[in-house]
């Protein structure tokens, strides 16, 4: 039954809809079909006429897709690497909170104000005047007299580039990445949180620390800076062309400026635009010699065994150098990653140790992550020696694969 059924649909199918298609217009189905088309266009063509803003839309969805087509062309023809090309949105670099001072903030070459906002590419000068500028509930930061700063990055950190004099920050730490930074000449100074100085005379840099950790080295193109580690209280000196290279650090307190006092930094500032930070002197900070009265440390000025790791200074561990390597390691395997990766570190801690066997700097040869650059520095700078001089410890990490 089955064969016959098949046998006479095989048969039929030639003529199916053969009749029903010698009944239909075709040439009336034509005429509709491009009616309806012709009609679209001029509705279109008399909404473009009434909105210029729709025609210019037009166009530069043209040009676009335009655009696409010749890279789609291109790779085609020939496989190339195209930077992307990314719109941000300017975000405030902070607002002026005060002025201090018979002389004046120019921003732009134009008098400033309290209340002005401040945005990406903005010059600041102070003349016979000193600035506060606040970013709430992130960083508050004194431009000095007679110092020019440009703001060079606002997106996440602010990061503002020194031309001459110094400027000082009071900055809220953040869990990841960094929260402000100093760029002198091809070099920056970079932190999570803290409270530093940070003074230029020609390309001679002076960095007074007196909370937190910075790291020193060459201004990276995006990302976290990765340096030599620097913890309060600190006060270090290099020349801007080479930070690394030319670097000298002393963690004695009475070489550290004083910091200024500011009003802690939060939204509850912004209310109170009258307030402004402490006056702080407008010398160098390389001009004032160290005192060699042996008196106590300044009270405003964190002494040596306040600042991180100095606790475990007064002894030894029995070995050092596995304590550290132990660290390292850690910090490396907290990292996330994904789990079909074996994640392999190899590098080494340089470490610049003080007679009595304290670390006076550490850095990572070949760096490592930031991340990693900051978890490590604590314990690193927490460790103790029996001798002093220079260090080298290898450490090789090995996390293996999570993945089945």
């Amino acid at each position: 039954m089955s064969d016959a059924i098949d046998r006479l649909v095989r048969e039929s199918r030639p003529e199916l809809g053969t009749r029903e298609a010698r009944d239909v217009n075709w040439t009336e189905v034509d005429r509709g079909l491009f009616g309806r088309i012709e009609a679209e266009r001029r509705a279109e063509r008399a909404a473009l006429k009434s909105s210029k803003g729709r025609l210019w839309a037009l166009v530069a969805g043209g040009l676009a897709a335009a655009a696409a087509v010749a890279l789609i062309v291109g790779k085609a023809r020939e496989p190339r690497t195209m930077d992307p090309v990314q719109v941000v949105a300017d975000e405030s670099a902070g607002s002026v909170v005060a002025i201090e001072g018979d002389g004046q903030l120019m921003i732009d070459g134009k008098p400033g104000r309290v209340g002005a906002e401040l945005h990406l590419g903005d010059v600041l000068e102070t003349h016979g005047a000193q600035a506060t500028i606040e970013r709430p509930g992130k960083l508050t930061v004194v431009v000095e007299q007679g110092a020019k700063a440009t703001v060079a990055r606002t997106q996440g950190a602010l990061v503002l580039a020194l031309d001459r004099g110094a400027v000082e920050a009071q900055v809220v730490p953040v869990p990841s990445g960094e929260a402000f930074a100093v760029d002198v000449g091809p070099s920056r100074v970079a932190v999570h949180g803290t409270h530093l100085r940070v003074a230029r005379t020609g390309d001679h840099v002076v960095v007074d620390l007196t909370e937190g950790v910075v790291s020193l080295g060459p201004a990276p193109r995006i990302g976290s800076t990765l340096g030599s580690l620097v913890t309060a209280p600190a006060h270090a000196e290099f020349t801007a062309t080479d930070a690394e290279g030319t670097l000298v650090v002393s963690h004695d307190a009475l070489t550290v400026r004083a910091a200024a006092s500011f009003v802690p930094v939060g939204p509850s500032r912004a209310s109170l635009p009258a307030l402004a930070a402490a006056p702080v002197k407008s010398e160098p900070a390389d001009t004032r010699p160290p005192s060699s009265s042996g008196a106590a440390p300044r009270p405003d000025v964190r002494s040596p065994g306040s600042s991180p790791g100095r606790a475990a200074t007064m002894l030894a561990e029995p070995d050092p150098e596995a304590a550290i390597v132990a660290a390292v390691r850690a910090c490396v395997a907290s990292r996330p990653h994904a789990d079909n990766v074996t994640v392999v570190v190899t590098t080494t801690v340089r470490l610049e140790l003080r007679a009595d066997g304290s670390v006076q700097s550490a850095r990572f040869d070949p760096p490592v992550a930031p991340d990693v650059n900051g978890c490590a520095s604590g314990p690193i700078y927490g460790t103790h020696f029996t001798h002093g001089g220079s260090l080298s410890v290898p450490v090789d990490v090995r996390v293996p694969s999570s993945a089945p």
